[in-house]
């Protein structure tokens, strides 16, 4: 009797250590685990599970056929603008340093110019906002200029340096080209020693259908370099230079342009000083009018042109002669 309990007692206790070891084993099988420095789930899901996850999943649509694709939203109009306006640098050439000419302007009328001195009297060489002023002139700006169909700018290295001239057009301000006068900067024939002091800029700038008139020159005496002084045509339509006047034809801070000839001015401490008329229409010499010291500015308000010289004012009465008449 006693042996049939401990038997008894043995598979009892067997049962229960099989029992235990199963449930250790179904604990391990669902426990989270770490692999390779992350956490792995490695329990498995039961079915109702897996068919409850089934249940939730969505399918795409697919939208290939039935569906348009958006059109691409078109650039606002300043990027439109940016885009049109990139800078582009054109050299002008420089031909020759003395007078050229590829084929005169035409003109449809005759217009002849001279001028009747009115008045002649010193100035205080320092007064010449005075003299913008009491002659009710348009301001003057040495970078910026404009006419009645652009609007130009000096540009360059620094503020002597102008050797690059922007042109937008005046009613928008939309950028069109950028002339560039590297050819210009320095010519033949300079003195010694005096290189730093010749090289040339852009001065002035006014166009006549589509023909742009610019002014060149250095700012020193021309025994350091006689090739100075330039006027120079060109055409806004493929930017090749129709004429180049003689040297030292200019080098005031503006020119005037009055139907067929450009009123300029040329001079320089200890050597002549004139105002002089050029043709429009093929950068000739017509006339020279003797001043008394080199001309600055040159302004036409009507039938008057305002000159002011280093230290003389002057005005002079336009009259004008169409030949074709």
């Amino acid at each position: 009797m006693k042996k049939r309990m401990q038997m008894l007692l043995c598979a009892g206790l067997c049962c229960l250590m099989t029992a235990c070891a199963g449930k250790e084993r179904a604990e391990e099988k669902n426990t989270e685990k770490e692999t390779d420095g992350y956490v792995q789930v490695t329990g498995e899901q039961s079915e109702e599970e897996t068919a409850g996850e089934s249940e939730n999943v969505t399918e795409p649509e697919d939208t290939s056929d039935d569906v348009a694709m958006p059109e691409p939203e078109p650039a606002d109009e300043e990027e439109v603008f940016l885009e049109r306006t990139e800078p582009t640098e054109i050299p002008v050439e420089n031909p020759s340093q003395e007078y050229y000419l590829t084929e005169a302007i035409s003109s449809e009328e005759d217009w002849s110019l001279s001028l009747e001195l009115l008045t002649e009297e010193a100035n205080q060489i320092t007064d010449t906002e005075d003299w913008f002023r009491q002659n009710e002139l348009p301001a003057f700006d040495s970078f910026c200029m404009e006419d009645d169909t652009y609007r130009y700018v000096i540009e360059g290295d620094n503020y002597a340096s102008g050797y690059l001239l922007g042109i937008y057009r005046k009613e928008n301000s939309m950028f069109l080209k950028r002339l560039e006068f590297t050819d210009y900067r320095y010519t033949d024939n300079i003195k010694p020693g005096d290189e730093f002091f010749v090289e040339q800029r852009v001065w002035w700038a006014q166009s006549v259908d589509d023909v742009l008139y610019v002014a060149v020159s250095h700012n020193t005496y021309t025994e350091s370099c006689p090739h100075t002084g330039y006027l120079v045509a060109i055409d806004l339509n493929d930017n090749h230079v129709i004429w180049k006047s003689a040297p030292c034809m200019t080098n005031g801070k503006t020119f005037e342009i009055i139907d067929d000839t450009i009123v300029c001015g040329y001079g320089f401490t200890a050597e002549p000083d004139y105002l002089n008329l050029v043709s429009r229409l093929d950068g000739s010499l017509l006339q020279q009018i003797p001043v008394k010291s080199m001309v600055d500015y040159i302004y036409r308000k009507d039938d008057t042109l305002y000159v002011r010289t280093y230290d003389t004012n002057y005005t002079f009465q336009i009259f004008r002669e169409n030949g074709s008449q």
